[in-house]
């Protein structure tokens, strides 16, 4: 009965091939930059008139500034009960006047802002939706779907309805573009900012001698010590990447800044790098100057857990009976997902059709790749629901 059920998906997505490309070009010609919420709401509605005539219900989390986000239920959702989790994110870097505004097919690539980041993923999700609406399977398996309007500036509005959706979730599939070879995503770097401030004193530079209390000299010997943090074994990642102070150059600099980006595999690593940085900031090699740390917003890991292999497994298991590549891989970036995975739940990124060249206007797509990531999708679904609540079953008993 279930290579019945996952034959008629691959069937009503073959028929449904025309319709999934007309929703992507919607979707890439709507502008839908993070701070222009008009646009965001404008995919939000088009995808709530495509998945509510599949019997999906939408909740709205209204928003002032940004658009809102929209969090979609299949028939079997119940409060009380644990259900799958898909999310995606509706907003792109790409400012309203960007010059890459543009939809192109040339029947082997599409093109287009947003069309791997993440149109083309929010189009996978909806259409698997479709395709268990047409087999009567929303009716049986409850399933969350969150669209959010913030990921490219941080998911700082989202962050909270994730964790509270994550936390009564079996397990969660992320929809950013899959790898070149088919790869799912199965881990994922943390990130840690920082703003660090160096405070001098202002004096004459024709006066001020060799023990003048520079900023922009103390904040050059902690730039050094920062980049001397980052480690190839255990893939440990500084970088120093904006930097600023001073108002002239017969001028010592009271006051000198730097924009520091951070990624680790573990939240061990997170935390001994925090320790340094800290340590850094505070160490004054420069007499009569001082430091000063703010952390700026960031990510934990998204730590390669068994759960997360395990359920990586079960994709595989299905791209192999599809004829598919597929492996788990551990990628730098971070995403929505390592939000997920601080619920300790299984959690799969990179669901999404394939391409490359994202925020950037070489952005695209592989056509193909959109109707067999769709497929791969909704029967994996299927056989993980089966798998991993059977497991809770048997554990809860």
């Amino acid at each position: 009965m279930m290579a019945e059920i996952k034959a008629s998906l691959g069937s009503f997505l073959d028929d449904c091939q025309d319709g999934q490309l007309q929703l992507l070009e919607k979707l890439v010609v709507q502008p839908s930059y993070s701070r222009c919420k008009e646009g965001v709401d404008r995919v939000g509605a088009l995808i709530t008139d495509v998945l509510s005539k599949s019997g999906m219900v939408c909740e709205v989390q209204r928003e002032k500034e940004i658009g809102d986000q929209l969090i979609f239920r299949s028939p079997a959702w119940h409060p009380d009960h644990r259900s799958v989790l898909l999310f995606g994110h509706m907003d792109t870097v790409f400012p309203t006047d960007s010059h890459f505004n543009w939809f192109k097919d040339d029947g082997k690539r599409i093109s287009g802002p947003g069309v791997i980041d993440m149109k083309g993923g929010l189009v996978t999700a909806i259409y698997a939706l479709k395709s268990l609406a047409s087999q009567g399977l929303l009716e049986k398996i409850p399933i969350t779907f969150i669209c959010n309007s913030d990921e490219e500036i941080g998911s700082p509005l989202s962050r909270e309805l994730f964790q509270q959706e994550a936390r009564r979730s079996v397990f969660a599939f992320g929809f950013e573009c899959g790898g070149l070879g088919g790869e799912v995503v199965t881990g994922r770097k943390g990130k840690a900012g920082y703003l660090l401030t160096v405070h001098g004193k202002a004096g004459h530079a024709a006066f001020a001698g060799a023990d003048k209390a520079s900023a922009i000299l103390a904040l050059a010997h902690k730039i050094i010590a920062l980049e001397q943090l980052n480690d190839l074994t255990k893939k440990i990642v500084v970088n120093v990447g904006v930097i600023g102070g001073g108002i002239g150059p017969n001028t010592v600099a009271d006051t000198a800044f730097a924009e520091i980006d951070t990624r680790f595999l573990t939240l061990a690593d997170a935390e001994r790098t925090a320790e340094r940085i800290a340590e850094i900031a505070e160490e004054c090699s420069v007499a009569g100057t001082r430091g000063e740390l703010e952390v700026t917003p960031g990510r934990l890991p998204m730590e390669q857990t068994g759960q997360n292999m395990e359920l990586c497994g079960v994709i595989c298991q299905e791209a192999s009976e599809l004829g598919l590549s597929c492996s788990g891989e551990l990628r730098s970036g971070v995403s929505d997902a390592n939000t997920i995975a601080e619920a300790l739940i299984p959690v799969v990124d990179g669901m999404g059709p394939i391409g490359e060249f994202d925020h950037s206007d070489r952005e695209y797509m592989i056509k193909h790749s959109l109707l067999e990531r769709t497929h791969l999708t909704a029967v994996s679904i299927v056989e993980a629901w089966e798998h991993f609540s059977t497991i809770e079953r048997i554990a809860t008993a």
